[in-house]
């Protein structure tokens, strides 16, 4: 059996104990694929669709199914665009699925225009979904990990 001496665990508790001081509540919240805070665009609202692929999905009159995430460095955002890419064959002449990494990754950075995008959504943490129907007003919000068949019943609900 192995004997641990006090110094180790002394070690142990101070690097937890710093961790838990000096990492930012939003990446912890990202960690557990539960984001935090609240949405600047609520339901109802007018969408901003201020980059070039949401005006272009906007203007092709499709539904928008916008996700805030990094799947590279996210277990749940990796989980979710994957249930989003498996319904989109089904809708692609009448949904657009787009993704925007708005949080640094381990090996880069966010573009500017993400960045820009996720302030104006109010989203902290990861993973976030704006359901945005063909008039560019936001029906649904997903704050988390949200399965297939959820995603699937309010993309179809939009679409009647």
């Amino acid at each position: 059996m192995t004997q641990y001496r006090p110094s180790h665990l002394f070690l142990l508790l101070s690097f937890i104990s710093i961790s838990y001081l000096i990492l930012p509540v939003s990446s912890y919240a990202g960690l557990r694929g539960l984001p935090e805070g609240k949405p600047r665009v609520e339901v109802g609202d007018n969408a901003p669709l201020t980059t070039d692929d949401l005006r272009k999905a906007h203007e092709d009159g499709k539904v928008i199914l916008l996700m805030f995430g990094n799947p590279d460095h996210c277990i749940w955002c990796e989980k979710m665009w994957s249930n989003i890419r498996e319904i989109m064959p089904q809708h692609v002449n009448e949904a657009a699925a787009i993704l925007k990494t708005h949080r640094a990754s381990k090996f880069w950075g966010p573009e500017d225009e993400a960045v820009t995008l996720g302030e104006r959504y109010g989203v902290i943490g990861e993973p976030w979904l704006f359901v945005i129907d063909k008039n560019g007003i936001v029906r649904h919000i997903f704050m988390g990990f949200t399965g297939k068949g959820e995603i699937e019943a309010r993309l179809e609900e939009v679409l009647r």
